[in-house]
């Protein structure tokens, strides 16, 4: 077993198709049960990991970058596949504390937890579960595939997966992450109204900047301020990784679901309501969350919803398809390059839109800028 990864290293490509094939060909039942599945997953899981223990993102070039990723491939596939996981995901000693969830989205409920003596936060989808068994294998394989992908991500200002449990929330799935006291950076900001929103911006622009900087590159999806917690150091990190594409890939909604859904519609790029752009280049291209970067730019620096004059989706959605959007701060944090970096994100055109390097490189410049203004008057 320790040499089938290098086994698998050393063949030609049509060698590597004929193995997969074998493996495939194999009777359901007795490889899902198999020692060899198991341990074939842990093996990637433990090869895979290795490229992100830095964070740092890897060229795009070069053999031990290959290497690496295709074993992640290998260990999506695998566990999408059979719709199993690493042991190393599954977290069984997790407990609630608490009778009911302590907050709700539209993608799930947020349980308080422990593990151990860390305070953990529990997200359980909120899923419908049909009878259908068709339907239940395939919110199985979404859950598996973003959970891998979560599992992956290593950066300061991506909320770590922890891991997962089956049981406690049986039939629905649970994710485990860490507890954040400071709760979303929007609530953060209304209690500390003086902390700087320039850092606010670098740190979300450097996790965007992580995530499409992946290869291939990973949308997030739903970039806004409750999806931004703050952690102890006073760090942003962004969460709920991939929970709305699982929601929409299971086809299974719910009618809480769907409502809260539509607040979404005011960080949401135009393209993804026109009904000819709907493939899945356009759809999970990563330019849509440079636009919703753009709103959030507005909600942390107004501390109010994108168009937060608009009382219903419905009028929001007419002023976005008309080429409208937010009106610009009038407040000290909103200086002309931040503004021109916001309605840069906001381009109609998708492809006109800076990728999240130029992003975080134009942010990165106007805080050191900031910093060097803050610094003499400080000393006064």
């Amino acid at each position: 077993m320790k040499n089938l990864l290098a086994i698998y290293e050393v063949l030609d490509d049509n060698s590597r198709q004929q193995l997969v094939n074998l493996i495939q060909s194999v009777s359901y039942v007795i490889f899902y049960k198999s020692k060899l599945l198991h341990t074939l997953l842990q093996e990637l899981d433990v090869v895979s990991s290795l490229e992100c223990s830095t964070g740092l993102p890897l060229p795009p070039s070069g053999s031990g970058g290959i290497y690496h990723r295709r074993c992640l491939q290998a260990l999506r596939y695998l566990s999408t596949k059979y719709r199993i996981l690493p042991s190393s995901f599954v977290i069984p000693d997790v407990k609630t504390k608490g009778r009911l969830p302590v907050a709700g989205g539209g993608f799930a409920d947020i349980w308080r937890g422990t593990l151990g003596n860390q305070m953990v936060c529990l997200k359980v989808l909120r899923l419908v579960v049909e009878p259908d068994e068709e339907v239940r294998e395939k919110v199985r394989r979404c859950f598996c595939n973003e959970a891998i992908l979560w599992r992956q991500l290593k950066h300061p200002n991506i909320l770590p997966l922890l891991g997962i449990n089956v049981e406690l929330f049986e039939p629905s799935f649970c994710l485990i992450s860490p507890w954040m006291e400071n709760k979303d950076v929007i609530t953060f900001l209304k209690q500390n109204p003086s902390h700087s929103r320039h850092k606010v911006l670098q740190d979300i622009a450097a996790g965007i900047w992580y995530l499409h900087s992946r290869s291939p590159p990973i949308t997030h999806g739903d970039i806004r301020g409750a999806n931004i917690l703050i952690t102890d150091d006073l760090r942003c990190c962004l969460t709920d990784f991939g929970l709305a594409l699982i929601t929409a890939n299971s086809q299974s909604w719910t009618a809480t679901t769907t409502s809260s859904m539509k607040g979404a519609i005011r960080w949401m790029a135009p393209e993804l309501f026109n009904h000819s752009d709907s493939v899945p280049a356009v759809l999970d291209h990563p330019s849509r969350d440079i636009y919703a970067f753009g709103c959030t730019i507005i909600e942390i620096l107004t501390l109010q919803y994108p168009f937060h004059d608009h009382k219903t989706d419905y009028a929001v959605l007419t002023s976005l398809m008309s080429g409208k959007r937010p009106q610009r701060p009038q407040n000290n944090w909103c200086n002309d390059i931040l503004w021109y970096l916001t309605t840069s994100c906001w381009k109609q055109d998708h492809s006109a839109r800076p990728n999240a390097y130029e992003v975080y490189g134009l942010l990165l410049q106007q805080c050191s800028s900031q910093d060097n203004k803050v610094r003499p008057s400080a000393s006064v």
